[in-house]
């Protein structure tokens, strides 16, 4: 069997690396048009970051919890990520509120937990923005902040603010805002 001559192969090349460009611009169309017709607003931001699992870890004899890398060298990695929060439109059309945390694992970012954050969603308010603290798209000190403006009346013309905020050990608070 003869070998493909070697403008063959110079087009495999550039078919190989013009793929992935082209598959990522189709996943980005297939995930837009994938997006339930529910969703009124996403925003993310912020950082997280944790030792991982409890993988290597030994329970000493006093009750403290020790790693033990030399059994498990994996067991210093880093798990790291963002936030995003998401605002989607009940059955009721009234808003929801998710925070969730998104890992960035090594073949792509993952959800890594989505909570609810029922002192929003109890009051049954129509959300009309939301906005992250920070827009710069770097943070220096892990956490999450961000803005949410709702109504619990349409009729009413200025939104009541609400602030969403993840301090550096993952606490959500959730709060009116007083200004």
């Amino acid at each position: 069997m003869p070998l493909p001559s070697p403008k063959a192969f110079l087009i495999l090349a550039g078919l190989f690396v013009c793929a992935p460009t082209a598959s990522l611009a189709q996943n980005a169309e297939e995930i837009a048009e994938a997006l339930p017709e529910r969703v009124l607003f996403v925003t993310s931001g912020g950082f997280w970051q944790d030792a991982g699992d409890a993988a290597g870890q030994e329970a000493a004899a006093d009750g403290e919890t020790q790693t033990n890398e030399a059994e498990d060298p994996g067991a210093g990695d880093m798990r790291r990520g963002y936030y995003r929060l998401i605002v989607v439109r009940g059955e009721d059309n009234r808003s929801l509120v998710e925070l969730q945390r998104i890992e960035l694992a090594a073949d792509g970012p993952t959800l890594d937990l989505s909570v609810g954050l029922e002192e929003i969603n109890q009051i049954g308010a129509y959300v009309t923005d939301v906005r992250p603290e920070n827009s710069t798209g770097t943070a220096s000190e892990p956490g999450f902040a961000a803005f949410v403006y709702l109504k619990t009346d349409p009729s009413v013309s200025e939104p009541d603010t609400w602030t969403v905020f993840v301090d550096e050990f993952g606490d959500i608070v959730v709060e009116q805002s007083s200004n």
